[in-house]
């Protein structure tokens, strides 16, 4: 496997919600945990896991968690249990570019915006309405698109492109749907995948195609404040303009506060994971994985 390629499974040191003894504990790891523990749901009963999928009709009927809970619930069998091995492993590196803020508005719109389409289409037709939709591979996918729009050369084994490897899952997987004329999972997929990259170009990533996008990164800028004129001083004030001499007079400047993230480091940053999203981390050097370290922070806290 190319470094390229291999770069997109290296784990890389997030920034968790909290710490379990030394380890960061990240969304990503929040997400696995939860469908490890919906097989042991489904161990319990299967009624019980089928309440944690998800199915326009029922969320009609006001079971509104199934929105939330339908990417967690996981079968216990070995193929979804390799894909949360994958996901594991590549959300990771997804959550790095993201930040742990927008990775988890990005997880969120995945989840429910496609949810909330399909239940507002199942009154049209029986296949979308009693569709059931569950699992990780609808966000995995939508990672993948998103990494590939984000680094348009990495490529498989240095041969096949990312975008190119994506597409070959979207069509497999809808040849299966269209196969047995599951309508509900056709289009749910179809709206994962656009959901996935309008939601990652809003939130910062995504940058290398033109996709539509709501301009939710970093686009409020604030107006410059108009400038106040200086006010005129009277004459008998000239006396107190004056600086009076002091211990202070050779008083070295105090030393300004901090100044927030700039332009530029978003410009080092961007470099930065461009530099890993073509040779793999290990391309950088010690100096700029603390580099790396200290901008993801100051930018994520801004």
């Amino acid at each position: 496997m190319s470094d390229q390629f291999a770069a997109i499974f290296r784990r890389r040191p997030n920034d968790g919600w909290f710490r379990a003894g030394r380890y960061d504990v990240t969304t990503t790891d929040i997400i696995c945990v939860l469908a490890v523990a919906s097989m042991f749901v489904y161990g319990l009963g299967v009624d019980r896991f089928a309440k944690l999928t998800f199915v326009p009709a029922f969320v009609r009927d006001f079971e509104i968690w199934r929105i939330f809970t339908w990417p967690i619930a996981t079968e216990p069998q070995i193929w979804p249990l390799l894909g949360l091995v994958f996901f594991w492993l590549f959300g990771q590196q997804l959550e790095a570019l993201f930040g742990r803020g927008k990775f988890v508005a990005w997880i969120l719109t995945m989840a429910i915006v496609p949810a909330l389409i399909l239940t507002l289409l199942g009154p049209l037709s029986n296949s979308i309405d009693y569709m059931q939709q569950f699992g990780l591979s609808n966000l995995f996918l939508g990672g993948i698109w998103v990494y590939a729009a984000t680094y348009p050369g990495v490529k498989w084994f240095e041969v096949v492109p990312l975008w190119a490897l994506a597409a070959v899952f979207t069509v497999l997987n809808l040849l299966q749907f269209t196969g047995v004329n599951a309508t509900g999972q056709t289009i749910f997929l179809l709206v994962s995948v656009a959901v996935a990259l309008v939601a990652g170009r809003s939130l910062g990533l995504a940058t290398g195609w033109p996709i539509p996008h709501l301009p939710l990164d970093g686009s409020g800028r604030h107006k410059p404040k108009k400038k106040s004129k200086p006010k005129k001083q009277s004459r008998g004030s000239s006396s107190s303009s004056k600086v009076v001499d002091g211990p202070w007079k050779n008083a070295p400047a105090p030393t300004p506060p901090p100044s927030g993230p700039t332009a530029a480091d978003q410009i080092e940053l961007d470099a930065l994971l461009d530099k890993i999203g073509a040779n793999g981390m290990d391309s950088l050097t010690s100096a700029e994985k603390q580099r790396l370290n200290d901008l993801s922070k100051r930018l994520r806290n801004r």
